[in-house]
């Protein structure tokens, strides 16, 4: 991995801090309260005794929040980049009882022998990855007969509205996660690796009443080193104006699954 995709992602998640700020933006304001784990969970049908790996296992909330659903027999290797993020993980699955693998591993040279798994989870992770292709290779050789990779990723239109606002008042776009890997171009990179890929949209909204938690988001972002605290006061003070005239900011989310089968 070259040394700045590198050195960013360590910096970004060498904790759980940036990326929880984001989980909560989405977990206190999103309209549809069935939550996208569950629902992402739900789409992975696999045999009793699977193998599993998950990349960019970040802070473990897949697993936390679908507890009580894992298969007994199911066999779980739970991998990131990031030391930090895998002692987050060990910490917040302690209290799970079912026994995981860990492992800080990079998505771009996977340790296993070939066909290893019976599914890969990559949960909003394949846009951080310097060489997508590459990784997407990866997890196709680790991938047994019959095997499926299950991709979560953002759609372009993703939080559009409030993208607008920051670009407006910073100059600086909040993200570029899914023109590196979306729902639009992810279909691309992985028809290149598997026979089969199925996209599928999780139908969602924001409703944001109050200005700190979207100002949480952007300081928990890549973009906050290039802002000006003059810029985020403005953006601050635009927002509460606009809350304080609507009720709300309401913004598109557009997010979903690449579903890729052997």
């Amino acid at each position: 991995m070259p040394d700045r995709f590198a050195d960013a992602l360590r910096e970004q998640y060498k904790d759980g801090s940036n990326l929880m700020a984001r989980v909560r933006l989405h977990g206190r304001f999103s309209t549809n309260r069935y939550g996208l784990f569950q629902w992402i969970f739900d789409r992975i049908a696999l045999a009793p005794q699977a193998r599993v790996l998950e990349l960019g296992t970040g802070t473990a909330l897949f697993w936390t929040q679908n507890a009580n659903r894992i298969p007994t027999g199911w066999r779980v290797t739970l991998s990131d980049f990031s030391h930090g993020m895998i002692a987050e993980a060990r910490t917040r699955l302690a209290v799970v009882p079912y026994q995981f693998v860990f492992m800080q591993i990079d998505a771009q040279m996977l340790p296993f022998e070939d066909r290893s798994f019976d599914a890969v989870i990559a949960n909003h992770m394949l846009y951080h990855v310097a060489d997508i292709p590459r990784a997407l290779g990866e997890i196709r050789r680790v991938l047994a007969p019959g095997g499926r990779c299950f991709a979560a990723t953002f759609g372009l239109s993703n939080m559009r509205e409030f993208n607008e606002i920051v670009l407006r008042f910073t100059g600086v776009p909040i993200s570029i996660a899914a023109s590196r890997f979306g729902l639009e171009n992810g279909y691309e990179f992985m028809t290149a690796v598997f026979p089969k890929v199925d996209v599928q949209r999780y139908e969602d909204a924001l409703v944001v009443t109050e200005a700190q938690p979207l100002v949480d988001y952007v300081n928990s972002t890549r973009m906050r080193a290039r802002v000006t605290a003059e810029q985020m006061a403005a953006l601050r003070r635009h927002v509460e104006s606009e809350i304080a005239a609507h009720g709300s900011i309401r913004m598109t989310k557009d997010a979903g699954l690449l579903i890729a089968s052997v």
